[in-house]
């Protein structure tokens, strides 16, 4: 059997959830088809930079990784361009000759079965590529991603941003309907999200990210963190309100506590340097042990859609989480994890756990058993196989 993955960034280096969601689902196809053909085509950009030495190497064996690399930098005269056609400027970042051609020389090599689309970016070549092929197409939707777009346009304040944010979600719901429609099947790693492509598509199907867990252990006292990718607006918009409006009540309350952020970019964002109690770790190699080290992990997102990587990851490896209604979106939680409707519940909650080692602990073993029930592997690759396999 022949599979065709392309994604619109680099699944390695792991720099983000999204590079994690890539991952994980990799390494559950090839449980479900151990002895599959994988050809993964990826798109490198200024933004994503492909590392070939980042590359697990157990996956470089098995696995023919290829990349193309492209500029998506913002083009003022190219974003006119698609504003008067009403097209989405979004999509038509990710379309460059090269991609179509690498496309073109796998297809014409091997009889392709299966073609996954790493989210919809990837998705600008589906027209041609459904004249190439006959294989199954299937959209693997990390985002409802004109979502995204329309909350940040909800909560912009400049009128003239706020319209253009308005318009880039129009248009790229029109392209996101258009391509749902069209595939042959879709995997929704969200529950919330599978709502929205049901209704686009019957052949939508709700597969999660399986997760692996590791030992709970003891939390490290006075300490709350936040870990994601800054150039994710969401993220951005999410750790600029919790340092505004929650962190200086919070320390207030709690003097001796320190507020680790890591993750890409964040040494960039001008507004978290040199406050009294933030520390910045940029990029950090290992997200699980900066999770582990750096106490109660906190996720104030307050707007974009999908399951949220990062949150998973912390509940993996036993880390107390308090979220955003929006961050717990989707996830049936137990009771027990903290979620916050709004800026007094965040002070609360986190200054609570700040107190109380014994519910921190409580909490983590809690979010554990979460992950290990609802995102094993075995399960998440019986979905697959039932879907792909069993027809």
């Amino acid at each position: 059997m022949n599979i065709l993955i392309l994604s619109h960034k680099p699944p390695y280096p792991i720099v983000d959830g999204s590079c994690h969601a890539m991952d994980r689902f990799l390494r559950d196809l090839l449980k479900t088809m151990p002895n599959v053909n994988i050809d993964y085509i990826s798109i490198t950009t200024q933004k994503h930079i492909f590392n070939a030495e980042k590359t697990p190497k157990d996956l470089v064996e098995i696995v023919n990784f290829d990349t193309v690399a492209i500029s998506t930098k913002i083009d003022p005269f190219n974003a006119l361009i698609q504003l008067i056609r009403n097209k989405s400027y979004h999509i038509s970042r990710f379309k460059n000759e090269k991609i179509l051609q690498k496309i073109k020389s796998v297809v014409n090599q091997k009889k392709i079965d299966f073609i996954f689309f790493e989210s919809i970016f990837s998705g600008t070549y589906a027209e041609e590529i459904k004249k190439l092929s006959s294989a199954t197409q299937v959209l693997r939707a990390h985002n409802v991603e004109h979502l995204i777009w329309r909350k940040l346009a909800l909560n912009e304040k400049n009128p003239l941003k706020k319209w253009y944010l308005n318009h880039l979600s129009k248009t790229l719901e029109d392209f996101e309907k258009e391509f749902v429609e069209k595939m042959d099947c879709v995997f929704s790693i969200a529950p919330s999200d599978q709502v929205f492509f049901k209704t686009l598509n019957n052949a939508s199907n709700y597969i999660p990210v399986s997760m692996e867990v590791s030992s709970v252990r003891k939390l490290k006292a006075k300490k709350i963190s936040f870990l994601g990718a800054y150039n994710w607006m969401p993220n951005k918009e999410a750790i600029l309100w919790f340092t505004n409006e929650v962190w200086p009540e919070i320390a207030k309350l709690n003097p001796t506590t320190e507020f680790h952020i890591a993750g890409s970019y964040s040494e960039e964002i001008e507004e978290l340097k040199n406050k009294e109690g933030i520390k910045l770790h940029g990029f950090v190699t290992s997200s699980q042990d900066f999770m582990k080290e750096h106490g109660i992990f906190i996720a104030p997102i307050l707007s974009g859609s999908g399951v949220k990587m990062k949150v998973l990851e912390a509940m993996s490896h036993g880390v107390p989480c308090v979220l955003s209604t929006h961050a717990a979106e989707g996830l049936s939680l137990p009771e027990i994890i903290p979620i916050c409707k709004n800026k007094e519940a965040f002070i609360e909650k986190v200054s609570l756990l700040l107190q109380n080692e014994h519910l921190c602990h409580e909490i983590g073993v809690a979010g554990r058993e979460y992950i290990f029930e609802k995102y094993n592997s075995e399960s998440v690759s019986n979905k697959i196989k039932g879907l792909l396999l069993n027809k």
